[in-house]
């Protein structure tokens, strides 16, 4: 599974639905088969958090980056353990 600029419009929902990034992830997670991965490319700042610390983490981390001199820009890949 691929998020590219996609978990930033959450913000924009007619009706905001709290933790609403953190759901998507999480349903994400649910339908990977295990060692399946989830590549993002996201500018929603501290995503990273969401991503690794409340949904997959730290085990299941193949790279993280952050591009902070492009709009807060985190990529990564994760892996289902």
């Amino acid at each position: 599974v691929v998020s590219s600029m996609f978990l930033c419009q959450g913000s924009e929902l007619d009706v905001p639905v709290p933790n609403w990034e953190e759901i998507v992830v999480s349903e994400i997670q649910r339908v990977l088969k295990p060692g399946g991965r989830f590549g993002f490319y996201e500018h929603i700042e501290d995503i990273d958090k969401v991503i690794v610390d409340k949904v997959f983490g730290e085990r299941s981390v193949i790279r993280v980056q952050a591009y902070p001199e492009r709009t807060n820009v985190i990529a990564g890949v994760v892996r289902k353990v």
